[in-house]
């Protein structure tokens, strides 16, 4: 048994290594030294030195001076894209709250919208509709709250210093 132990001791420690020793990018903040980081697989947003708009992407590799990432909205032949850490101008990242308040976001517009469009069904002996509307209007605006907020910007130079370790 204690032969069985130490076997499981043995892998589980060799397991938690191999896993640890992955590359990662790291990025501080400059003002309070907070630190952020991404490894192999996180999807985030960037922007290099001669993009305009940000572009989705997902970490593929980490090498010692390069990032690979995946561009899943490519409509390119090639969806992989290669850069340095001076190639690449900002980063962001939604939050899980980012991600599950958008979810519910879009729940109560669409909510909100069939309760606009259906409220003459719904209207009153008298027929007045205006409660489902008014109704079916504040829905839409507390789905479109969640939209409002803005995921984290990590401006490289100028608010963190990135690395890789």
């Amino acid at each position: 048994m204690k032969k069985l132990t130490s076997i499981f001791t043995l892998l589980l420690s060799l397991v938690t290594l191999s896993v640890s020793a992955q590359k990662q990018l790291v990025l501080t903040n400059i003002a309070n030294g907070k630190v952020k980081t991404f490894a192999i697989g996180k999807t985030i947003h960037i922007k290099g030195l001669e993009d305009t708009d940000f572009e989705k992407v997902k970490i593929q590799n980490i090498t010692d001076k390069t990032i690979v990432f995946f561009l899943p909205n490519a409509d390119e032949e090639k969806p992989i894209r290669e850069l340095t850490l001076a190639e690449i101008e900002s980063i962001k990242k939604s939050t899980t709250i980012h991600s599950i308040g958008k979810a519910v976001g879009a729940l109560f517009m669409v909510s909100g919208a069939y309760t606009m469009a259906s409220s003459s069904a719904l209207a009153g002996e008298d027929g007045s509709s205006g409660p489902y509307i008014g109704l079916g209007a504040g829905l839409v605006a507390v789905g479109v709250l969640p939209y409002l907020f803005k995921p984290r910007l990590y401006i490289l130079g100028k608010t963190h210093t990135a690395e890789i370790k």
